[in-house]
């Protein structure tokens, strides 16, 4: 069993490498969504294999309710699952091949949206994870999903 500093050094060591793939794909494509987005990385266990990332809801992305537009959920949810599934698997390239998204609650302009992805299971092949939204300000469940990506190869 690992101590305190142990798992304090592998948490540092995981938000370094999060945080640089980001800065890598930010980078090469300035324009990208995901810095539209505007996503910080929040939270992240390293046992439960899971990662929260914070999503402000921003002008643009309101519908015509003033609530979150659901493909910006949906964008965040294959975002935060897809760091994930990179960052626990040492693959690259991880595409999306299933997602099933539960829409529970909107997201009110002037909040914040926190997604968790957690690694359910980790295959040769797949992966699945189960992914939540929650307001920021209140804590309401905005959305559920579960999601399966593809490791293609070695990694």
């Amino acid at each position: 069993m690992e101590d305190g500093s142990e798992r304090q050094k592998k948490m540092a060591q995981m938000e370094r490498e999060i945080r640089q793939n980001v800065e890598e794909i930010e980078r090469r494509s300035p324009d990208h969504l995901y810095r539209r987005l505007q996503r910080q990385l929040h939270d992240w266990d390293y046992e439960e294999k899971s990662i929260t990332v914070r999503y402000p809801v921003l002008d643009w992305e309101l519908n015509h309710m003033k609530s979150m537009h659901g493909g910006i959920i949906a964008s965040a949810i294959d975002t935060t699952s897809g760091i994930a599934t990179s960052h626990f698997t040492g693959h690259v390239m991880t595409p999306t091949i299933n997602l099933n998204i539960n829409y529970l609650s909107p997201d009110l302009e002037g909040d914040a949206m926190l997604v968790t992805a957690k690694i359910d299971r980790m295959g040769r092949r797949l992966v699945n994870l189960t992914t939540t939204c929650q307001s920021e300000k209140t804590g309401k469940l905005i959305a559920t999903a579960t999601l399966n990506f593809m490791l293609p190869g070695p990694p």
